[in-house]
């Protein structure tokens, strides 16, 4: 017994009637949902409403019959696609339809087949195979034998309907048609037209036949596909269509040419030649690139400084670089537009300063990533005679953003790997290079594009990583990590307001303070961004989205935090007390500034070192340099040269899992070395910085204003600091004001006279 009340299915490019099965495959989630839905609960039933080609769900109210279908057989393909067998049964109208997360469920009652006199019914299928008979001799095929012995006219329409060779609109008609009279005169009419068609084509044959002779039969299908044209004078149009939008387009005169020739080329090639395709894939790709059309900028340098503070607290120095180099570009009105590169760690806003000068500028925005990209081919195309080619990712995007001078953010720079296949940063010099950046050219398009109205932005984690080509051709600013301060500020401003909005509550319902934030910063993250911070915040939100929902008392998240989050991740205060051979250092991190311990113990041995600890090439060599700086001036540190010949040295840096490397752990090392030597306990409130060379000499570091949060976070009060680095440290006086004592020094020995001495 088939149910009133039915899942459905909506079909485009396939009819199912009733009397007849047909074969269909599904990759929509909703259509699998509905298909096993159907398995389960009905019976195997289905409702299938057909639509045209220009339907869509919008407009379901003029939608009123279907076709109940029967679920033959249902596989699940390899490629994730379901594979259904449906059998129509009967005509259908929809009573009233309902819609439930994508999913469609309908009231239908089965349409009752009219009652027509049994004479004028036979006399009506009499006449339809009159016309078949026709159509077989003329068509010799036999796939009518199936419907011989049909008298019964709703019957038999269905079935030779499904099997005539008709468009897919004219089928939806015949299936939404509930009267078999009127399906009956439409099928005459029609075979009728169908055998009009064979005629034709018999002419257009004898046409072609007479023209043709011995030595032009490989002309033979162009030869024909122009007598089709000449006689259905059809297809023309679409040659028309594209001439009309060469003339429109605004493009060089070269790239009109080319496109002149490219169409000509297409006129002629014979419809079932593969070449066909490509040619007009190319035609359509030069059609649609915005030769010369540019979005008009923005210079409100008001609302240009809005717009980036509204977007990003802080940041001052960045947002600063990133006005100056607006504002020359405008006072100069240049073309060639600064390519900027912004360094720093992951979460800082990179990207999303790069999207906010597109909002500040009025331009649109294309991001494309190339981390990973080994491939040159994915910068500049593949050449046309290789098979499945296809335009580089940069005019890939600029085609489809449809302007010539949009905002186009290049991520990940840092992450391009070089191999066999070719040197992806060497084919993006092209790209960003002022100087011949006006004529590029992808090797499929092979033709000119200026790219000098681009205003390109590059993302990087390591500015070291970057392959030195590329630093040549772009303004570098680095985007640092955020301070304490800065990440509250942030929470409070952005992330707060958002999920509020998001989870639909007030700021009475979760209202939390500065203290807490602090907290989730201290005891729940370790970044040097805002990402884990934003990840802890919604964790907050969602349980108290459940907690309402399931009625339980609402916790406060400012008295019990470990409710919301549980127990702490992160322990801030991990500068542990120090021994003789320990040292407090300062690193750089992918997440932000950190402390780390040196240590070194000595046993009997040959004047030997062993490093452990995830200790990176670099840093191995500043072991090395410290090891010898100390042994060649032994003197002068009051040192038995015996007792470090005799002895093997282990120098340990904690935090196995984490690798460790970078020059700036010089004087680190030599300081734990000698506190060692000479049994001198450095104090764990004090920490440094600095490279070191085998005269002692200290040579700036990087990573500064990571190194100075870390140290606060740390409750370090003194860092000694290389003197190179004064100037910078003095600008961020902001962050360790009243915090930190600073000394600077320019060779070890001044640091030795201090703390060993």
């Amino acid at each position: 017994m088939i149910k009133t009340e039915l899942p459905v299915i909506f079909i485009k490019n396939h009819e199912i009637f009733p009397y007849s099965e047909a074969k269909i495959e599904f990759s929509d989630t909703n259509f699998k949902k509905t298909i096993s839905l159907g398995e389960s609960v009905y019976d195997n039933c289905i409702f299938v409403i057909h639509q045209k080609s220009d339907d869509n769900l919008e407009n379901l109210n003029t939608i009123n019959i279907g076709v109940i279908a029967k679920i033959k057989l249902k596989i699940d393909m390899p490629n994730g696609n379901m594979r259904v067998t449906l059998r129509g049964l009967k005509r259908a109208m929809i009573a009233d339809i309902k819609e439930d997360d994508g999913l469609y469920e309908a009231n239908v009652s089965v349409i009752n087949q009219e009652e027509i006199d049994p004479i004028e019914e036979i006399a009506m299928s009499r006449s339809v195979y009159k016309s078949l008979d026709k159509y077989i001799k003329e068509t010799d095929t036999n796939v009518f034998d199936s419907v011989k012995d049909i008298h019964d006219i709703s019957k038999l329409t269905d079935i030779v309907a499904n099997l005539l060779p008709l468009e897919h609109n004219r089928k939806v008609k015949y299936l939404k048609e509930v009267s078999s009279v009127k399906r009956i005169r439409m099928l005459l009419d029609d075979i009728e037209y169908e055998m009009s068609i064979l005629e034709l084509e018999k002419q257009i044959d004898i046409k072609v036949n007479k023209k043709l002779e011995d030595s032009q039969k490989e002309f033979y299908l162009k030869e024909k596909l122009n007598a089709i044209k000449e006689e259905l004078n059809d297809g023309l149009e679409e040659i028309d269509i594209l001439e009309q939008k060469v003339k429109d387009l605004k493009a060089p005169k070269g790239i009109k040419k080319r496109l002149e020739v490219e169409i000509a080329r297409y006129k002629s090639c014979n419809s079932n030649s593969p070449e066909v395709g490509i040619i007009r894939n190319y035609i359509d790709i030069l059609l649609n690139l915005p030769w010369e059309k540019s979005s008009p900028e923005n210079f409100d340098l008001e609302k240009i400084k809005a717009v980036l503070d509204k977007n990003h607290y802080g940041l001052e120095e960045t947002k600063t670089r990133i006005l100056e180099h607006i504002m020359v570009k405008h006072h100069t009105s240049s073309e060639k537009v600064p390519v900027l590169c912004l360094v720093g760690p992951p979460g800082v806003g990179k990207t999303s300063i790069a999207t906010s000068i597109a909002e500040a500028l009025n331009l649109k925005c294309v991001k494309i990533s190339v981390g990973g990209v080994n491939d040159e081919a994915e910068i500049i195309g593949h050449r046309r005679t290789y098979v499945g080619a296809a335009p580089g990712k940069i005019m890939s995007s600029i085609g489809k953003i449809g302007v010539n001078n949009p905002v186009f953010i290049i991520d990940e720079v840092d992450k391009m790997t070089k191999d066999i296949k070719g040197d992806p940063a060497s084919a993006l010099l092209e790209v960003l290079d002022k100087g011949q950046n006006n004529r590029f050219v992808d090797h499929f398009i092979d033709e000119e594009f200026d790219l000098s109205k681009v205003m390109f932005i590059l993302t990087a984690n390591y500015i070291d990583s970057i392959p030195r080509e590329l630093k040549d051709r772009m303004e570098i600013i680095e985007v640092g990590s955020y301070t304490e301060y800065e990440k509250i500020k942030i929470a409070k401003q952005h992330i707060i307001p958002m999920l509020l909005k998001e989870y639909k509550f007030k700021s009475e319902n979760i209202n939390l303070t500065s203290k807490t934030i602090t907290n989730i910063i201290r005891y729940y993250t370790h970044e040097s961004g805002v990402r884990e911070l934003e990840r802890q915040l919604e964790k907050i939100f969602r349980k108290y989205v459940v907690n309402s929902i399931d009625d339980k008392k609402s916790i406060d998240p400012n008295r019990n935090l470990e409710a919301f989050l549980g127990v702490h991740k992160y322990q801030i205060n991990q500068n542990t007390r120090n021994n003789k051979g320990v040292v407090t250092g300062l690193s750089y991190t992918p997440y932000g500034g950190d402390i780390v311990k040196v240590e070194v113990i000595s046993y009997p041995g040959d004047g030997n070192i062993k490093v452990t600890g995830q200790v990176g090439d670099v840093m191995e060599e500043s072991i090395k340099v410290a090891f010898d700086y100390i042994k060649g001036n032994y003197k002068n540190f009051n040192l038995d040269i015996d007792e470090i010949r005799h002895n093997d040295f282990h120098i340990h840096i904690p935090s196995n899992a984490i690798k460790k490397d970078g020059p700036s752990g010089g004087i680190t090392i030599t300081t734990a070395l000698l506190s060692y030597l000479k049994n001198v306990i450095i104090t764990n409130n004090i920490s440094m910085s600095g490279e070191i060379t085998l005269t002692g000499k200290i040579l700036k570091v990087g990573g500064i204003k990571e190194k100075l949060i870390a140290a606060i976070n740390n409750n370090i009060d003194v860092i000694y600091m290389p003197l190179a680095n004064r100037l910078e440290i003095e600008k961020l006086e902001y962050i360790y004001k009243n915090k930190l004592e600073i000394n600077y020094i320019d060779n070890y020995q001044e640091l030795y006279d201090i703390l060993l001495l």
